[in-house]
Order: C-alpha cells, then structure tokens, then sequence
C-alpha cells in the first residue's frame, strides 16, 4: 500500500513540476525565445534528480509516520 502511495505522489508532484515550470518560462516571458514545454520538461528532470539524490532522506520522512 506504501508503495502504491509513494508512486502517486511522485507522479503528482512530477506533473506539477512540468506544469510550474512551463509557468515560469510564461511568466518569465522566457518562452518568446525558448518553447515553454522545455521548460517544463527542464524542471522535470530538476525535480527527478532531486529525489534521486535524496532518496534515503525522503523514504525515512515518508515513513516517519507509519512507525
């Protein structure tokens, strides 16, 4: 069930990263020079790498509540 839930949330806040990055490169006006969903997809790859260097950090506040 924990798993089911953790890849949830790590799809979920991955989407939302995409989507805030393309706001940033339209709010930035950014995206009159750079397609926008380059952005997104630059913030996507920000936010996996993210995770994966702190991924013993994130699992133990993941479970913190569990225990």
């Amino acid at each position: 069930m924990t798993l089911i839930i953790g890849t949830l949330f790590f799809f979920a806040v991955g989407y939302f990263a995409y989507n805030f990055g393309q706001c940033v490169a339209k709010f930035s006006r950014l995206n009159k020079f750079i397609n926008q969903k380059i952005f997104g997809a630059g913030f996507l790859v920000f936010y996996v790498y993210f995770v994966i260097t702190n991924q013993e950090k994130i699992i133990d506040a993941f479970m913190a509540p569990l225990r």
